[in-house]
């Protein structure tokens, strides 16, 4: 078995631990139930956010961006 990542929640900052295969799936955090994205995957392998990528994650940045501000 591969070593998990270790990633800290962004609203409370729990350390949580995530299967290296596991890859756009939403979350939630055991202890302030927070949901949130894990990082997207293509292939099996994590590359260098290129435009593309930046722009199909855009609509999730902009609304946990707007989020914060109305309490959701």
């Amino acid at each position: 078995m591969t070593d998990p990542i270790v990633k800290a929640c962004p609203q409370c900052g729990q350390q949580l631990r995530f299967p290296k295969e596991i890859g756009g799936v939403v979350m939630a955090c055991p202890s302030c139930g927070n949901r949130f994205n894990t990082d997207f995957k293509f292939g099996g392998v994590r590359k260098q956010k290129g435009i593309f990528m930046r722009l199909f994650e855009m609509p999730n940045n902009i609304l946990n961006r707007i989020g914060r501000y109305f309490g959701a």
